[in-house]
């Protein structure tokens, strides 16, 4: 009976023996493939600076250079006629609570920016040169080169294609026939130019794209903000948020206004606005900005 005892724990001494080995050989030799996967897995996506984090590596919000003529300077800006679908006000103040909100019906449109180096101006030098205008910042720049972002056309002629910044992956462009429109930098500079593409303001993320709400990134928020939008019958609205208004309130808003497009411009200290010689939002910390919009 004794030896029998012993060879039974024998046995199950060498059965344990035996399982911990076909555990350690499994453990060896697929353990590395799974990790093999895994970094498969990770190189077939990219960091963006997107607030989501990650988009896949062929998303079509890449951005698309093209074979159309960069130039250094556009050349003394012009204005284009701004096309409405309906007659009214040439300007309709729709201000109310922490927006500033101007409507713009027929105007002549004017960007000032013509080169990527394009001077910087204070709101009340514009406002000199301007005196009946509705003047708002537009664009951004980097403000340690004071070069402006985004993709950037003037008079027709492009002189900053996309995909030179991180952020400004967006347009607002107005056409030779005084329609506009919103691009992404996965359309090429040559299809925007053949399009009728005359001007562009660029920055930030599009809240509104062809009466739609698009998801929200995370760039709005309580700061200051500018924006361009216009609705369904092409009347153009310049637009500032205050200080801690935030994305609800500032969709709300939009909404009640019945936009159609809607783009994220400068905003902080970028932020002004003037109307007919009179400053109606100033800027903060009475910033110089590269590119303004002006409606005349």
């Amino acid at each position: 009976m004794k030896i029998k005892k012993k060879r039974n724990k024998l046995g199950w001494f060498i059965t344990f023996v035996l399982i911990l080995i076909v555990g350690w050989v499994s453990f060896m030799f697929i353990g590395p493939r799974k990790q093999e996967n895994s970094h498969d897995q990770a190189q077939s996506v990219q960091r963006t600076d997107q607030e989501e984090g990650y988009i896949t590596s062929n998303s079509s919000k890449e951005a698309v250079t093209s074979s159309e003529n960069i130039v250094k300077d556009t050349g003394e800006a012009s204005t284009i006629k701004l096309n409405s679908k309906e007659g009214g006000d040439k300007f309709t103040d729709l201000s109310s609570g922490s927006f500033k909100i101007y409507k713009a019906n027929n105007v002549e449109v004017l960007k000032t920016a013509t080169s990527i180096d394009a001077p910087a101006f204070t709101l009340q030098e514009v406002m000199q040169k301007y005196p009946e205008a509705l003047i708002m910042n537009a664009s951004g720049f980097n403000m340690s080169t004071m070069h402006i972002t985004g993709f950037q056309m003037n008079n027709g002629k492009l002189f900053k294609d996309w995909g030179s910044d991180k952020r400004a992956n967006n347009a607002f462009v107005i056409n030779n026939d005084g329609s506009s429109q919103i691009y992404d930098s996965s359309v090429p500079a040559s299809t925007i130019i053949e399009n009728g593409g005359k001007m562009s303001f660029s920055f930030g993320s599009v809240l509104i794209r062809d009466g739609q709400i698009q998801k929200n990134d995370g760039s709005v928020n309580w700061m200051i903000h500018s924006f361009i939008a216009n609705d369904a019958q092409n009347n153009l609205y310049l637009i500032i948020s205050d200080t801690s208004t935030g994305y609800d309130q500032i969709m709300n808003k939009f909404k009640e206004l019945d936009l159609k497009n809607a783009v994220v411009m400068d905003g902080g200290g970028s932020s002004q606005m003037a109307f007919k010689g009179e400053v109606v939002y100033p800027s903060q910390d009475q910033r110089s900005v590269n590119d303004f919009i002006i409606l005349k």
